[in-house]
């Protein structure tokens, strides 16, 4: 019986494999106009690209499918020639950057091609600007042959990192951590780390199997990522991956199945497998083919090439397909270990358990650009608009300016009133029972540069009720932080250069302060039971948190991000969710004080963050805002403008978020935008000047 020309390849694979693990390179080798049809094929979106015709060949791009580790393209190829094959395929990102994929062809008819590839790692844009390009030729003519190129602009589907936490199996003496998980909607990758049964190259069994909802695909790509035995590998070309262990190997294997709302998954390992190397010895081939001759009835030859080596089946036992005799060949020779390791991992938390999760990438949806339609102006304001807050009751906003605080009802957008104390406002906050707002700016009456102030009024009489004497030599205060208690007795305030305040409201007595910041703490929150704070600017890009009756304090601090930007505490108290100036956002666990939900959230620069009531969603800021489901890490909706920046955000309802943005792309003022977060529509406006205006 002849081989094939699969195992033919198979063996050419594992040669090269071979040698390339020496070199220490990254290796996953394209399968290329193969006949068999893809079971696991995501949906496909018609792709509307003129067809081009080049030397007698006309190629169409007719449809595609992208998420950030998966990219489909079906080819249509018709001219004078009988039958087509594509060769020299590669899909490269704007401007001519290749981009590190390898993966299927297979022809659905002479004519019709589907290119399915897996990127070596998750693709991070949002929308895939770039060029599918390919030579098609005829076998029958050598003078029907074309190079095409087709540019593309394609949005990209997201990539969910899960991390396990340590998820080891022992079987058979053979320990194996999988300690990562990415999953987009169409493939999955799985990291795991082992050591390995000798000295040789031990990879993870081809017969491994994922199951990922009712969907089960076989293992179809491996990556070499660390190994100790080949020196020092440093992490596979994986950015934001480190090798766990610091003796054995690591490998990432991927699997053409996913979801977008994955709940759990199943990774079944059989067996390692040790790669074929380049010469076996003669006398271990005889023993294998006497085994394999006497247990299964099987009579093959090994034939070695110049460039590999295959088998030549002449018998088989009725029923047994090449490839399962070939797995027997290898088992004979001693390449197989036996373990049956099988990790069921859950992806959503269970019972009161943390939510576990982590985005290797933004590449979200995109983002709903802003409606054509111009937005309801509610108000035109004659100050620089800094902040603002909601009153507890949804019903009216508060408005920091330069030329006072203004007060507006929400539903009526009619104003209420304007606060004149102080004159030059930076911040705003409504008290939790609704009967206090606090004002904090600079009071101009006191000479050329003003003197800080603090006011106090009552939302009854609007009236000030209290004016705190802290402007000293003792506390010089600024109010980008201005936040209440929840019980609304005490008052948390970042005073410049001496950290954190907080004052007693009715005795106007400091109950609390924290010093020792690297820059000034200009976000506070306070824990739903009013025990508790937590502030940014703390040391090694952390953040603190501290008991309000007797100072005793915690830092909290993550590798993975940079500086804390916008820092609140989740309705339950049992989270803290925080952004960081590299995009991120973490969610801590409060009993553990680890990032366990981490979330490659923007680009750069995540500026703001606002918990939902109900505590299942949280909105962050950037060049857009986004919307995150908080205990999967998934992104449930995304809006704004990407030349813009969302500088503050408040729920208004559950269907609407209020920001405050500034850097617009016409370059307008600083304004409030109210938003529609099901269409990511802005209903109202409210404008503030491009620059202060004395006396308007």
């Amino acid at each position: 019986m002849k081989s094939n020309q699969f195992l033919k390849s198979l063996f050419l694979l594992f040669a090269i494999v071979f040698v390339l693990l020496g070199a220490l390179y990254y290796f996953e080798q394209p399968l290329r106009n193969t006949t068999s049809a893809n079971s696991l094929m995501p949906p496909l979106s018609r792709l509307d690209l003129p067809p081009q015709t080049m030397d007698g060949i006309t190629a169409t791009v007719e449809s595609y499918y992208a998420d950030a580790s998966r990219l489909i393209f079906t080819v249509r190829v018709e001219g004078a020639g009988e039958e087509y094959y594509l060769d020299q395929v590669s899909i490269n990102k704007n401007p001519n950057q290749s981009i590190n994929a390898g993966g299927l062809i297979s022809s659905a008819s002479p004519s019709v091609f589907l290119i399915d590839f897996s990127t070596e790692t998750p693709l991070e844009e949002e929308q895939l600007k770039g060029s599918l390009s390919f030579t098609a030729f005829s076998p029958g003519d050598e003078n029907l042959s074309a190079e095409f190129q087709f540019n593309f602009d394609i949005p990209v589907h997201p990539a969910l990192t899960f991390d396990p936490k340590q998820s080891f199996l022992s079987i058979n003496g053979m320990k194996i951590l999988l300690d990562r998980v990415v999953i987009t909607p169409a493939y999955t990758q799985a990291y795991l780390c082992y050591t390995k049964p000798s000295d040789a190259d031990w990879m993870i069994g081809s017969d491994t199997t994922l199951k990922v909802g009712n969907q089960q695909a076989s293992l179809n790509s491996y990556s070499l990522l660390f190994d100790s035995a080949l020196g020092d590998m440093g992490k596979g070309g994986e950015v934001d991956w480190k090798p766990p262990v610091e003796t054995g190997r690591c490998v990432k294997i991927g699997f053409p199945i996913g979801a977008t709302n994955p709940q759990s998954l199943t990774l079944t390992i059989p067996s390692l497998e040790q790669s074929m190397p380049e010469s076996i010895p003669a006398n271990q081939i005889a023993e294998a083919r006497k085994a394999l001759k006497n247990w299964e009835d099987i009579d093959m030859e090994w034939h070695i090439v110049d460039h590999g080596a295959y088998p030549e089946w002449k018998k088989l036992p009725t029923g047994m397909s090449e490839q399962e005799a070939y797995r027997k060949f290898i088992g004979a020779l001693g390449y197989i270990y036996n373990g049956q390791w099988q990790f069921n991992f859950q992806l959503n938390p269970q019972g009161n358990s943390a939510p576990l999760f982590s985005t290797s990438t933004y590449g979200m949806a995109v983002p709903v650009s802003l409606s054509a339609e111009e937005p309801h102006i509610a108000a035109f304001l004659p100050g620089i608009v800094r902040s603002f807050d909601i009153s507890p009751d949804k019903k009216f906003i508060a408005i920091a300016t330069s030329q006072g605080t203004y007060l507006y009802d929400l539903a009526a957008y009619k104003r209420i009133g304007i606060l004149s104390q102080p004159q030059n406002v930076s911040s705003v906050a409504w008290a939790p029972d609704g009967t206090k707002l606090a004002v904090g700016g600079v009071d101009s009456t006191f000479g050329e540069s003003g003197k800080t102030h603090l006011a106090i009024w009552n939302t009854s009489t609007w009236k000030v009720i209290s004016e705190p004497e802290i402007n000293t030599e003792e506390f010089v205060f600024q109010y980008d932080a201005l936040v209440w208690s929840p019980d609304s007795s005490l008052l948390a305030t970042a005073a410049y250069e001496r950290g954190i305040v907080v004052l007693n409201v009715l005795t106007e007595e400091v109950v609390s302060q924290q010093t020792g910041f690297v820059v000034n703490p200009y976000r506070i929150a306070w824990s739903p039971d009013s025990s508790r704070l937590v502030a940014t600017g703390d040391l090694g890009y952390g953040f603190r948190r501290w008991r309000a009756d007797t100072d005793e304090f915690v830092r909290l601090y993550d590798q993975r991000v940079n500086a804390a930007t916008d820092i609140a505490w989740s309705p339950n108290g049992m989270r803290i969710a925080s952004t960081h100036e590299n995009g991120v956002v973490c969610f801590w666990t409060v009993g553990t004080n680890i990032c366990d939900g981490f979330i490659q959230a923007h680009i750069s620069w995540a500026s703001s963050l606002a918990w939902s009531a109900d505590g299942n969603q949280l909105a962050t800021a950037a060049g857009a805002i986004r919307i995150w489901d908080t205990q999967t890490g998934i992104q449930v909706s995304a809006f704004g403008q990407t030349e813009a920046l969302y500088l503050q955000l408040e729920w208004l309802s559950p269907d609407t978020l209020i920001s405050l943005v500034s850097g617009d792309i016409d370059g307008a003022p600083p304004a409030i935008r109210i938003f529609d977060i099901t269409t990511g529509s802005v209903i109202a406006e409210f404008h503030g000047a491009d620059e202060d205006i004395p006396g308007k």
